[in-house]
């Protein structure tokens, strides 16, 4: 699962496609000579809906008050930003995203066009105050079908997983007084 909103799309790529998308991607990034020098912290909490019977993600971001300062920010597209969150939102524990574009652009407000535009000008292909901020690979599935596979960078994750062992945290096993019955 990588979001609640993708779960329908996401369900028809195997998950054998997205091992092997975040293994290339992984290969790209430590083969590649990025400054890592983290602009924004990303901050995921995710958490079980027992009324609708889902995993909910609650995202927050910070940006690098230094970054802000030094024109970072400024240089950044308005859409580029918007569309970095969007990713960025949609990591999975790994750090890694598929959420495709034409979600991207439900969420933002754009064509399925111009989020290709925006992510290949302004985040892909372009650096700020010597960050990149984000990385990413098309992928073909044996089908022949394609997907995007996105990594944050220049990024400080905190991802924590869902653990049903919180939810029943101090409650022991109860069995009270309920009576037992014995049947043939």
């Amino acid at each position: 699962m990588n979001t609640v909103a993708e779960k329908g799309n996401s369900k028809h790529i195997a998950r054998e496609s997205i091992q092997q998308g975040k293994a290339l991607l992984k290969e790209k990034l430590c083969s590649s000579d990025i400054k890592q020098e983290p602009f924004a912290h990303l901050s995921i909490r995710e958490s079980f809906n027992m009324d609708t019977d889902e995993f909910e993600k609650k995202a927050f971001l910070s940006l690098d008050k230094d970054f802000i300062a030094q024109g970072g920010l400024s240089k950044l597209h308005p859409s580029a930003l918007k569309v970095l969150l969007v990713i960025s939102a949609h990591t999975d524990v790994d750090g890694y995203a598929w959420i495709s574009q034409e979600s991207i652009g439900k969420l933002v407000g754009l064509t399925r066009q111009q989020v290709g535009v925006i992510i290949h000008k302004h985040l892909l292909n372009n650096v700020y105050l010597d960050r990149k901020l984000l990385e990413g690979i098309k992928v073909r599935k044996r089908d022949g079908q394609d997907f995007y596979m996105y990594h944050p960078i220049n990024c400080y994750m905190d991802y924590e997983a869902y653990d049903s062992d919180k939810d029943f945290e101090g409650i022991e096993d109860y069995e009270g007084n309920i009576e037992t019955y014995e049947i043939d």
